[in-house]
């Protein structure tokens, strides 16, 4: 008699943990899309701005960088009105996924607001600012990535690195891969 509740019982546990792990795994891929959606249009900007940068076109260089921060902005308002999984980790995923892209943001800033100054000294001291936002890229990605793996890791699955340029988009994958 016994045997007949507990296996009901079990089998909605185990059910009710795959469930939530399934949207653990799909909030997961959605930010990871995110990324990757951000890393193409920053890979097809790159070259634009390198070229801008090159040939002091300052108004290209604050018209590109405006597209980006509206682009990001949109994934920024997107993440912000979907509810955080209600699961380990969610809210505080959420909240790392939104400092990475709030991060990116800020790059595009700093150079919208450099093509936008309008003497030497205002350029020179907005290249500072660029400067040092940038050479903080590295730790933003890297703190992504490390709620990335915890929220994975604390919802029962593994992540898997897709290398695209210098960028990293971490996806989820099934236990057994």
């Amino acid at each position: 008699m016994r045997f007949k509740t507990i296996l009901p019982v079990a089998i909605i546990c185990f059910f009710a943990i795959a469930c939530k792990s399934k949207t653990a795994i799909d909030y997961n891929d959605m930010i990871a899309k995110k990324q990757t959606d951000l890393g193409e249009g920053m890979d097809k900007s790159e070259p634009d701005l390198k070229n801008y940068f090159a040939s002091y076109q300052y108004n290209s260089i604050a018209n590109v960088s405006s597209r980006m921060e509206a682009k990001i902005d949109s994934i920024i308002k997107d993440i912000k009105t979907r509810p955080a999984p209600k699961v380990k980790e969610g809210e505080n995923f959420k909240k790392a996924a939104l400092q990475y892209f709030d991060y990116m943001k800020s790059i595009y800033t700093s150079y919208k607001n450099y093509g936008l100054q309008v003497t030497p000294e205002g350029r020179q001291i907005q290249q500072q600012i660029m400067s040092m936002v940038v050479s903080k890229e590295d730790k933003a990605i890297a703190d992504m990535q490390e709620a990335q793996r915890i929220f994975a890791k604390d919802n029962g699955f593994k992540i898997k690195s897709e290398k695209r340029s210098q960028k990293n988009s971490l996806t989820a994958s099934s236990p057994n891969q």
